[in-house]
Protein backbone atom coordinates (compact mmCIF):
# COMPACT_ATOMS: atom_id res chain seq x y z
CA UNK A 1 0.00 0.00 0.00
CA UNK A 2 1.02 3.40 -0.69
CA UNK A 3 2.25 5.60 1.93
CA UNK A 4 -1.00 8.31 3.15
CA UNK A 5 -0.19 12.42 1.45
CA UNK A 6 1.07 14.44 3.63
CA UNK A 7 -0.52 16.96 5.09
CA UNK A 8 -1.45 19.78 3.03
CA UNK A 9 -1.09 17.64 0.04
CA UNK A 10 -4.05 15.65 0.47
CA UNK A 11 -5.91 15.07 -3.41
CA UNK A 12 -9.25 17.31 -2.38
CA UNK A 13 -6.46 19.97 -1.98
CA UNK A 14 -4.37 19.69 -4.54
CA UNK A 15 -7.11 19.18 -7.07
CA UNK A 16 -8.75 22.30 -5.93
CA UNK A 17 -5.95 24.20 -6.37
CA UNK A 18 -5.13 22.98 -9.98
CA UNK A 19 -8.40 23.84 -11.01
CA UNK A 20 -8.43 27.20 -9.59
CA UNK A 21 -5.14 27.70 -11.84
CA UNK A 22 -6.81 26.07 -14.53
CA UNK A 23 -10.15 27.73 -14.79
CA UNK A 24 -13.36 27.22 -16.45
CA UNK A 25 -12.13 25.17 -20.17
CA UNK A 26 -8.87 24.55 -18.63
CA UNK A 27 -7.44 20.65 -18.51
CA UNK A 28 -6.74 18.48 -15.32
CA UNK A 29 -4.18 16.43 -15.11
CA UNK A 30 -4.82 12.73 -15.07
CA UNK A 31 -5.77 10.46 -12.25
CA UNK A 32 -2.48 8.58 -12.95
CA UNK A 33 -0.60 11.90 -12.44
CA UNK A 34 -2.07 12.63 -9.19
CA UNK A 35 -1.85 8.62 -8.07
CA UNK A 36 1.92 9.31 -8.96
CA UNK A 37 2.76 12.60 -7.79
CA UNK A 38 0.62 12.02 -4.37
CA UNK A 39 1.21 8.43 -3.64
CA UNK A 40 -1.93 7.26 -3.43
CA UNK A 41 -4.11 5.38 -4.63
CA UNK A 42 -6.69 5.56 -7.92
CA UNK A 43 -9.48 5.21 -5.16
CA UNK A 44 -8.41 8.01 -3.51
CA UNK A 45 -7.85 10.37 -6.05
CA UNK A 46 -11.26 9.34 -7.71
CA UNK A 47 -13.40 9.76 -4.13
CA UNK A 48 -11.76 13.32 -4.24
CA UNK A 49 -12.83 14.23 -7.46
CA UNK A 50 -16.37 13.21 -6.93
CA UNK A 51 -16.39 14.91 -3.23
CA UNK A 52 -15.66 17.69 -5.27
CA UNK A 53 -18.06 17.86 -7.79
CA UNK A 54 -20.58 16.70 -5.74
CA UNK A 55 -20.32 19.36 -3.21
CA UNK A 56 -21.00 22.10 -6.14
CA UNK A 57 -17.22 22.95 -6.28
CA UNK A 58 -16.82 22.52 -9.91
CA UNK A 59 -18.09 20.34 -13.03
CA UNK A 60 -16.15 18.25 -15.44
CA UNK A 61 -16.39 16.88 -18.77
CA UNK A 62 -14.19 13.73 -20.00
CA UNK A 63 -13.27 14.44 -23.73
CA UNK A 64 -11.55 11.18 -24.31
CA UNK A 65 -7.80 11.19 -25.31
CA UNK A 66 -8.32 14.81 -25.05
CA UNK A 67 -8.20 14.68 -21.05
CA UNK A 68 -10.92 15.89 -18.60
CA UNK A 69 -11.73 19.51 -18.93
CA UNK A 70 -13.21 22.23 -16.17
CA UNK A 71 -16.89 23.47 -17.59
CA UNK A 72 -17.89 24.91 -14.10
CA UNK A 73 -16.25 26.00 -10.81
CA UNK A 74 -17.10 27.87 -7.32
CA UNK A 75 -14.06 29.87 -6.36
CA UNK A 76 -15.42 30.33 -2.46
CA UNK A 77 -16.09 26.09 -2.38
CA UNK A 78 -12.42 25.66 -4.12
CA UNK A 79 -10.70 28.48 -2.13
CA UNK A 80 -12.09 26.40 1.06
CA UNK A 81 -11.17 22.91 -0.02
CA UNK A 82 -7.70 23.67 -0.80
CA UNK A 83 -7.18 24.87 2.41
CA UNK A 84 -5.11 28.20 1.19
CA UNK A 85 -3.89 30.65 3.25
CA UNK A 86 -4.88 34.46 3.31
CA UNK A 87 -3.51 36.05 0.34
CA UNK A 88 -0.44 38.07 1.10
CA UNK A 89 0.24 41.51 -0.47
CA UNK A 90 3.07 43.49 -0.53
CA UNK A 91 3.50 47.23 -0.54
CA UNK A 92 6.34 50.09 -0.48
CA UNK A 93 6.77 51.80 3.25
CA UNK A 94 4.98 54.43 4.77
CA UNK A 95 1.58 53.31 3.42
CA UNK A 96 1.16 56.04 0.31
CA UNK A 97 -2.70 56.62 -0.57
CA UNK A 98 -2.30 54.74 -3.92
CA UNK A 99 -1.00 51.91 -2.59
CA UNK A 100 -3.75 51.15 -0.27
CA UNK A 101 -6.48 52.43 -2.86
CA UNK A 102 -4.75 49.28 -4.86
CA UNK A 103 -4.23 46.56 -1.50
CA UNK A 104 -8.10 47.63 -0.93
CA UNK A 105 -9.01 46.99 -4.23
CA UNK A 106 -7.25 43.56 -3.91
CA UNK A 107 -8.90 42.50 -0.84
CA UNK A 108 -12.29 43.48 -2.18
CA UNK A 109 -11.85 41.25 -4.93
CA UNK A 110 -11.01 38.02 -2.96
CA UNK A 111 -13.19 38.40 0.02
CA UNK A 112 -16.49 36.95 -1.97
CA UNK A 113 -14.24 33.70 -2.00
CA UNK A 114 -13.68 33.98 1.90
CA UNK A 115 -10.15 34.87 2.26
CA UNK A 116 -8.95 38.25 3.34
CA UNK A 117 -5.86 40.09 2.39
CA UNK A 118 -3.42 40.55 4.66
CA UNK A 119 -0.81 43.98 3.48
CA UNK A 120 2.86 44.13 4.57
CA UNK A 121 5.31 46.59 4.04
CA UNK A 122 9.04 45.97 2.55
CA UNK A 123 11.42 48.92 1.51
CA UNK A 124 12.78 48.03 -2.47
CA UNK A 125 10.85 47.09 -5.04
CA UNK A 126 13.46 44.18 -5.89
CA UNK A 127 12.98 42.85 -2.08
CA UNK A 128 9.60 42.13 -2.76
CA UNK A 129 10.19 40.52 -6.03
CA UNK A 130 12.28 38.30 -4.18
CA UNK A 131 9.98 37.68 -1.16
CA UNK A 132 7.28 36.54 -3.65
CA UNK A 133 9.91 34.16 -5.20
CA UNK A 134 10.72 32.84 -2.04
CA UNK A 135 6.95 32.28 -1.29
CA UNK A 136 7.17 34.58 1.67
CA UNK A 137 4.30 36.46 0.15
CA UNK A 138 1.82 36.13 -2.73
CA UNK A 139 2.00 39.25 -4.38
CA UNK A 140 4.14 42.59 -4.91
CA UNK A 141 2.98 45.46 -5.95
CA UNK A 142 5.76 48.06 -7.57
CA UNK A 143 5.70 50.81 -10.35
CA UNK A 144 5.64 50.51 -13.87
CA UNK A 145 8.88 51.74 -13.77
CA UNK A 146 10.36 49.12 -11.21
CA UNK A 147 8.75 46.58 -12.69
CA UNK A 148 10.03 47.07 -16.33
CA UNK A 149 13.57 47.12 -15.26
CA UNK A 150 13.60 44.13 -12.75
CA UNK A 151 11.28 41.71 -15.26
CA UNK A 152 13.21 42.82 -18.48
CA UNK A 153 12.82 40.38 -21.29
CA UNK A 154 9.78 39.54 -20.30
CA UNK A 155 7.65 39.03 -16.94
CA UNK A 156 9.12 35.16 -17.68
CA UNK A 157 8.10 32.97 -14.49
CA UNK A 158 6.15 35.74 -13.49
CA UNK A 159 2.25 37.27 -14.06
CA UNK A 160 1.90 40.50 -14.26
CA UNK A 161 -1.33 43.22 -13.83
CA UNK A 162 -0.93 46.62 -15.08
CA UNK A 163 -3.18 49.15 -13.66
CA UNK A 164 -3.85 52.33 -15.06
CA UNK A 165 -1.92 55.96 -15.57
CA UNK A 166 -1.01 57.27 -11.59
CA UNK A 167 -2.22 54.36 -9.60
CA UNK A 168 1.23 53.96 -7.92
CA UNK A 169 2.25 57.78 -8.33
CA UNK A 170 -0.45 60.07 -8.43
CA UNK A 171 -0.04 63.38 -10.56
CA UNK A 172 1.55 66.11 -8.17
CA UNK A 173 2.42 62.77 -5.30
CA UNK A 174 6.43 63.27 -5.97
CA UNK A 175 7.53 66.60 -5.14
CA UNK A 176 10.48 68.10 -4.35
CA UNK A 177 11.35 68.86 -0.52
CA UNK A 178 13.72 72.10 0.49
CA UNK A 179 14.06 73.97 3.15
CA UNK A 180 11.59 77.27 2.80
CA UNK A 181 14.25 79.58 2.22
CA UNK A 182 15.34 77.05 -0.84
CA UNK A 183 18.03 74.66 -1.37
CA UNK A 184 20.47 76.93 -1.85
CA UNK A 185 24.09 76.13 -0.86
CA UNK A 186 24.75 73.00 1.36
CA UNK A 187 25.91 73.62 5.09
CA UNK A 188 29.27 74.52 4.61
CA UNK A 189 28.68 76.53 1.87
CA UNK A 190 29.86 73.97 -0.90
CA UNK A 191 27.32 72.91 -3.55
CA UNK A 192 23.22 71.79 -2.56
CA UNK A 193 23.25 68.60 -1.03
CA UNK A 194 20.48 65.76 -2.86
CA UNK A 195 19.30 63.12 -1.15
CA UNK A 196 19.02 60.10 -3.23
CA UNK A 197 17.81 56.47 -2.19
CA UNK A 198 20.26 53.81 -3.36
CA UNK A 199 17.84 50.83 -2.89
CA UNK A 200 15.18 52.82 -4.98
CA UNK A 201 15.37 53.11 -8.76
CA UNK A 202 12.81 55.16 -9.30
CA UNK A 203 14.00 57.65 -6.67
CA UNK A 204 18.05 57.41 -9.05
CA UNK A 205 16.06 58.31 -11.55
CA UNK A 206 14.29 60.98 -10.63
CA UNK A 207 16.65 62.50 -8.64
CA UNK A 208 19.25 62.24 -11.59
CA UNK A 209 16.71 64.03 -13.97
CA UNK A 210 15.12 66.66 -11.72
CA UNK A 211 19.08 67.74 -10.36
CA UNK A 212 21.57 66.48 -12.98
CA UNK A 213 25.02 65.79 -10.94
CA UNK A 214 26.07 69.45 -11.54
CA UNK A 215 23.43 70.99 -9.71
CA UNK A 216 24.23 69.13 -6.44
CA UNK A 217 26.47 66.86 -4.82
CA UNK A 218 24.41 63.48 -3.92
CA UNK A 219 23.94 62.01 -0.40
CA UNK A 220 22.19 58.71 0.35
CA UNK A 221 19.06 59.19 1.96
CA UNK A 222 15.88 57.01 2.17
CA UNK A 223 13.31 58.27 0.11
CA UNK A 224 10.66 57.99 2.64
CA UNK A 225 12.78 60.70 5.49
CA UNK A 226 13.34 63.25 2.88
CA UNK A 227 11.47 65.36 4.75
CA UNK A 228 13.47 64.73 7.94
CA UNK A 229 16.70 64.64 6.35
CA UNK A 230 15.99 68.38 4.89
CA UNK A 231 14.50 69.46 8.42
CA UNK A 232 17.26 68.02 10.27
CA UNK A 233 20.07 69.32 7.75
CA UNK A 234 21.41 66.21 6.71
CA UNK A 235 20.30 66.87 3.01
CA UNK A 236 19.01 70.55 1.20
CA UNK A 237 16.51 69.25 -1.12
CA UNK A 238 15.01 65.60 -2.05
CA UNK A 239 12.55 64.23 -4.31
CA UNK A 240 9.31 62.52 -2.03
CA UNK A 241 6.35 60.84 -2.51
CA UNK A 242 3.87 62.24 -0.11
CA UNK A 243 2.26 60.51 2.29
CA UNK A 244 -0.02 61.97 4.97
CA UNK A 245 1.67 63.77 7.53
CA UNK A 246 0.68 64.42 11.15
CA UNK A 247 2.45 67.84 10.99
CA UNK A 248 2.31 70.10 7.58
CA UNK A 249 5.40 70.09 6.39
CA UNK A 250 5.11 74.29 5.73
CA UNK A 251 4.43 74.55 9.54
CA UNK A 252 8.21 72.91 9.99
CA UNK A 253 9.48 75.33 7.58
CA UNK A 254 9.92 72.74 4.58
CA UNK A 255 8.17 73.57 1.33
CA UNK A 256 6.81 71.12 -1.16
CA UNK A 257 7.24 72.16 -4.90
CA UNK A 258 6.22 69.76 -7.97
CA UNK A 259 9.23 68.47 -10.32
CA UNK A 260 10.37 70.62 -12.61
CA UNK A 261 12.35 70.07 -15.32
CA UNK A 262 10.54 68.55 -18.38
CA UNK A 263 12.57 65.35 -18.36
CA UNK A 264 11.79 64.30 -14.58
CA UNK A 265 8.15 65.27 -15.49
CA UNK A 266 8.02 62.92 -18.32
CA UNK A 267 9.80 59.78 -15.93
CA UNK A 268 7.23 60.49 -13.48
CA UNK A 269 4.50 59.91 -16.00
CA UNK A 270 5.73 57.17 -17.68
CA UNK A 271 6.71 55.04 -13.99
CA UNK A 272 3.13 56.61 -12.66
CA UNK A 273 1.00 52.99 -13.42
CA UNK A 274 1.25 50.50 -10.29
CA UNK A 275 1.92 46.79 -11.17
CA UNK A 276 0.75 44.05 -9.49
CA UNK A 277 3.62 40.85 -9.64
CA UNK A 278 3.18 36.99 -8.34
CA UNK A 279 4.95 33.92 -9.67
CA UNK A 280 3.67 32.23 -12.53
CA UNK A 281 1.63 29.24 -10.66
CA UNK A 282 0.85 31.55 -7.44
CA UNK A 283 -3.09 31.25 -7.24
CA UNK A 284 -4.12 34.83 -6.01
CA UNK A 285 -2.26 35.96 -8.93
CA UNK A 286 -3.66 33.49 -11.17
CA UNK A 287 -7.03 34.76 -10.48
CA UNK A 288 -6.63 38.67 -10.87
CA UNK A 289 -4.86 38.11 -14.18
CA UNK A 290 -7.91 36.00 -15.26
CA UNK A 291 -10.33 38.42 -13.66
CA UNK A 292 -8.22 41.83 -15.70
CA UNK A 293 -8.05 39.51 -18.82
CA UNK A 294 -11.66 38.98 -19.23
CA UNK A 295 -12.30 42.76 -18.12
CA UNK A 296 -12.44 43.45 -14.70
CA UNK A 297 -10.96 46.63 -13.72
CA UNK A 298 -9.36 46.19 -10.13
CA UNK A 299 -10.56 50.05 -9.62
CA UNK A 300 -13.44 50.90 -10.82
CA UNK A 301 -15.90 49.88 -8.22
CA UNK A 302 -15.41 51.22 -4.93
CA UNK A 303 -14.58 49.48 -1.56
CA UNK A 304 -17.38 46.90 -0.56
CA UNK A 305 -16.08 46.99 3.03
CA UNK A 306 -14.48 49.16 5.10
CA UNK A 307 -10.28 49.32 5.73
CA UNK A 308 -9.67 47.94 8.78
CA UNK A 309 -5.62 48.36 10.14
CA UNK A 310 -6.28 46.09 12.89
CA UNK A 311 -5.79 42.70 12.60
CA UNK A 312 -9.12 40.53 13.58
CA UNK A 313 -11.46 43.42 12.48
CA UNK A 314 -14.10 43.36 10.08
CA UNK A 315 -12.56 44.41 6.70
CA UNK A 316 -10.99 42.15 3.98
CA UNK A 317 -7.77 44.09 4.24
CA UNK A 318 -5.45 43.57 7.14
CA UNK A 319 -1.83 44.88 7.67
CA UNK A 320 0.55 42.82 8.78
CA UNK A 321 3.81 43.84 10.34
Amino acid sequence: MSSPARAGTTPREVIARDVLRAGVGGRLPTTVHYQESLGVGSGTVQKALKDLRNEGAMSLVARGHQGTYITELDAALLWSAARLSPVHLLLPPNAPPESMRVATAVADRFAPVGAYTTAGHLRGAEARLQAIEAHRADIALMSAGAAGDLLAGGPAGHRTVTLGSGTYYAPGSLVVVTRTAGPGHGADGGAPRIGIDLDSDDHQRLTHAEFPEDAGRYVPTDFTSVPRAVLLGEIDAGIWHTVDSLIPLDAAGLTITPLSRPAAVELARAISAAVLVATQDNIPGVLLSRATDEGDDLLAAPPTAPFTALPGGDGPLRLRV
